[in-house]
């Protein structure tokens, strides 16, 4: 049987918009503890809403029921979780969380006709690791990372077919971060992963490079508003709170 189209705003993505909210809620209850930011800061929370754009096509058929399922990923929203704990000396440990609904369009063929459906998947993202950083001034750090990333591309089905795929490996990252004066940052990143692409036709992930740019803005001390965009085969943009931890 086919899926039902879904439209409007979904369950998801109201979650993820209450969730940004109440965690904004949180921080600033939380923030007066928070040090002055007025160098780089490796230890810290942050929670956002993610725009994702996936823009695959793929085709699966199925010769015994004589029967062909196209479907085309498009873009969908959602929300994202990162975490950095500075450790011993320059090290530090983080962990990134994305999940997102995207949107697909799906033309299912058999000998009963051809039949248009749309539906959401579920794309969620997982990356963690350990850095290093190098002060090249009082508020400017270079960084360097490797991570054991993962990606799982949940689909559901139209008409029996499976699209669901999922893999994980690894990746590195090197990027900036500097303060332009005591509450404004910039930042950028270009990054490598070994689970980035998906071929929906084969369920085979492959490589990807990206390039990412970032901003954060304290608005009080110790909780900055918070945006980045990072583009590859799949680009996405986030923009959320992050929490200052102690690292005295």
């Amino acid at each position: 049987m086919l899926s039902q189209p879904t439209g409007g705003f979904s369950s998801k993505r109201f979650v993820a918009v209450i969730t940004v909210n109440a965690v904004a809620v949180m921080l600033l209850m939380a923030v007066p503890s928070a040090a002055l930011a007025q160098e780089v800061r490796w230890s810290w929370f942050e929670v956002s809403f993610v725009q994702q754009d996936i823009d695959e096509q793929g085709t699966m058929t199925d010769f015994v029921l004589n029967q062909s399922v196209d479907v085309d990923a498009k873009d969908g929203d959602g929300i994202k979780f990162r975490a950095s704990i500075g450790t011993w000396h320059n090290l530090f440990a983080f962990l990134d969380f994305n999940s997102s609904d995207i949107d697909v369009d799906a033309v299912v063929t058999n000998a009963g006709g051809v039949f248009p459906a749309e539906d959401e998947f579920d794309y969620t993202a997982i990356r963690g690791g350990v850095g290093i950083k190098w002060a090249v001034t009082h508020k400017t750090d270079l960084y360097g990372a490797v991570s054991y990333d993962s990606a799982d591309f949940d689909f559901g089905s139209f008409a029996g077919e499976n699209f669901d795929t999922g893999d994980k490996g690894f990746g590195g990252e090197l990027g900036f971060r500097s303060m332009l004066g005591d509450k404004f940052e910039i930042r950028a990143r270009a990054r490598y992963t070994e689970v980035g692409v998906v071929d929906l036709s084969s369920g085979v992930l492959d490589t990807d490079t990206l390039v990412g740019v970032g901003f954060g803005y304290e608005v009080i001390r110790g909780l900055s508003i918070i945006g980045d965009y990072e583009a590859g085969e799949y680009s996405s943009w986030n923009i959320g709170f992050r929490l200052d931890l102690n690292e005295d």
